[in-house]
């Protein structure tokens, strides 16, 4: 069947105005918010101006850690306020600066838009570190779901062509292999549950909203599983952060090995009883996965 793109419009403004997932936001998580300070930039990219979000802790100091959020959302959806509480508490509990990307979405700017962008702003970021008070030498790139992808892909990039060193990457549930559709993914699998079957359909709209070609499939950066050994050595230390009960586990499970295969460091942590979106939605056990990324984050800024 042929899509159109109005039909592809009105397929995302359906993702965009229902979720699978609601976020469960406290009045003590929106406090964050006004505990830290917050600046506005639009950059110019190779794709356009991209709008980023600045949040810096109350506590002056001559040089900061950063810390780069690239938020979720299936490729489609836009950055949403439970991005700016989650990274105002980031902020403020490790004492370092967030920059929150903004970036494009689909179907108005498919694949490899927002990708570009994304790595695009990290490494203007690095180049203008003087002039944001970063210290270079600790940048950590990190994302949940869509995000968390391109964080994946940033790091295989980077690490080719050298352009910036990552001092660490965090990768939340991340959608790792976009050459099979969940489907394909689950016929190997026993242990589906209807919320899997749920959120794999939307899963699929995404991915179809997001990959305009279908060679885009296989492309390294839409699909960071295909990596291969001598890709992957090399790369900066990983935290790798997955649900039990996330559609997208294995896959998240896979890439860990194969990073362990070729060298490189990384922890990974399965909540048993979580889902999709634990992280950013604040749902139950969020507190422990919120616990771990901070001390991972102060780890990689202060005692490594």
């Amino acid at each position: 069947m042929e899509y159109s793109y109005e039909d592809k419009l009105e397929m995302a403004k359906e993702l965009r105005d229902t979720s699978a997932i609601n976020p469960n936001i406290s009045p003590e998580l929106e406090k964050f918010v006004d505990l830290v300070n917050h600046e506005e930039k639009n950059i110019e990219t190779s794709e356009g101006n991209t709008h980023i979000y600045i949040i810096t802790p109350m506590e002056s100091k001559d040089i900061y850690p950063l810390y780069i959020n690239l938020h979720g959302g299936g490729f489609v959806r836009g950055h949403k306020d439970k991005d700016t509480i989650l990274c105002s508490k980031i902020a403020l509990n490790c004492g370092c600066k967030v920059i929150d990307v903004d970036y494009k979405v689909a179907p108005e700017y498919p694949f490899p838009v927002a990708f570009n962008e994304c790595y695009y702003v990290v490494n203007w970021v690095v180049a203008h570190a003087e002039e944001l008070h970063i210290d270079k030498e600790k940048v950590v790139l990190g994302g949940y779901s869509a995000g968390a992808s391109f964080t994946a892909a940033i790091a295989l990039k980077a690490n080719k062509t050298k352009d910036f060193k990552l001092k660490r990457q965090i990768i939340n549930y991340a959608l790792l292999d976009m050459v099979n559709d969940e489907e394909q993914k689950f016929k190997a699998i026993k242990d589906i549950s209807e919320h899997d079957t749920i959120l794999a359909k939307r899963g699929k709209k995404f991915a179809f909203l997001y990959l305009e070609n279908e060679n885009d499939k296989s492309n390294l950066y839409a699909s960071p599983i295909l990596a291969t050994k001598e890709m992957l050595m090399d790369l900066p230390p990983a935290l790798i952060i997955v649900g039990g009960k996330d559609f997208l586990r294995y896959e998240n499970q896979e890439y860990a090995m194969k990073l362990v295969d070729a060298g490189v460091e990384v922890k990974i942590k399965k909540f048993v009883n979580s889902n999709h979106g634990l992280i950013e939605n604040f749902q139950p056990g969020y507190e422990e996965a919120h616990d771990l990324i901070i001390e991972t984050l102060k780890q990689s800024f202060y005692n490594d």
